[in-house]
C-alpha cells in the first residue's frame, strides 16, 4: 500500500486521547481507532507521531501485513521526521 495521506481524528479525554488514524492511497484506505496517553505530548507534532506509532502497531498486526506478505510506503514528505 503506498499512503498518500493520513488523516487523524482526535477526541480528548481525560488522561489519554483516543482517535482515528486513517492511511489513505490511491486504491483504499486503512482506519484504526487508537488511544495515547497524553503525558508529554501537548505538542500537536509529538501527538500527531504518537497517533502514527500506534496506528502503525496495529496495521502490523493485521493478518496481511504480519509476515511480511503486505508492505506500507509512504509518499515522501507525508510522516513527521522520527514517525517511524
Amino acid at each position: 500500500m503506498y499512503v498518500t495521506e493520513i488523516e487523524i481524528n482526535e477526541i480528548p479525554n481525560g488522561g489519554e486521547t483516543l482517535g482515528s488514524v486513517s492511511f489513505c492511497s490511491y486504491e483504499r484506505q486503512i482506519q484504526v481507532m487508537c488511544a495515547i496517553k497524553e503525558e508529554g505530548l501537548q505538542d500537536k507534532v509529538m501527538r500527531r507521531i504518537a497517533f502514527i506509532r500506534e496506528a502503525l502497531r496495529q496495521v502490523r498486526r493485521m493478518p496481511e501485513y504480519r509476515n511480511g506478505r503486505g508492505q506500507i510506503d509512504f509518499e515522501p514528505g507525508l510522516l513527521p521526521d522520527n514517525a517511524l
